[in-house]
């Protein structure tokens, strides 16, 4: 129930941020339909990685590595898991690092943005985005990212919030 509610607060400022940079806001200004649809794309995508990220943190709140798409799409069924890739926003890939306690899910949004999540129980969650790809893969890690710009080429990674693609 807990994360019922924090998803539904976190889809609520989403959807603002995306009221207000869109123009809707009354500011007389708006980017064009394939913006907005796009934007729209890439909020809904980190908003499912959010509430992703939420899940896996319930399901295994000490890093047992007991958790994979399967255990995360029985415990939150509202949003597709696999362990293939991610073709849009509604369908998250997952892959549990060799360390046995991080997790990496990914999600493309139909932009061709990949955004990414990283979360250790005891390195905390990253958070990072490539951009132009047809398809993103959780990535796998031997350990933490490291901070960096998001490219083409690769992902740029940051900790607190998602980067700007």
């Amino acid at each position: 129930m807990l994360v019922t509610v924090i998803s539904l607060f976190v889809t609520a400022l989403l959807v603002l941020l995306v009221l207000k940079a869109t123009g809707v806001s009354g500011s007389g200004t708006s980017g064009t339909p394939s913006q907005s649809v796009a934007l729209a794309d890439d909020v809904q995508a980190q908003q499912n990685l959010s509430q992703g990220v939420s899940t896996l943190q319930q399901t295994d709140p000490a890093g047992q590595g007991s958790v994979d798409a399967a255990a995360l799409q029985s415990a939150n069924p509202s949003v597709t898991y696999t362990t293939g890739a991610s073709l849009n926003p509604s369908t998250i890939s997952v892959t549990p690092q060799s360390d046995g306690r991080s997790v990496a899910l990914a999600d493309r949004s139909t932009d061709g943005t990949c955004w990414v999540v990283w979360w250790s129980p005891t390195a905390g969650t990253w958070y990072g985005a490539q951009t132009g790809l047809s398809s993103c893969t959780a990535p796998s890690l031997s350990g933490p990212p490291t901070a960096g710009p998001v490219s083409g080429s690769a992902i740029g990674w940051q900790q607190v919030t998602f980067p700007t693609s």
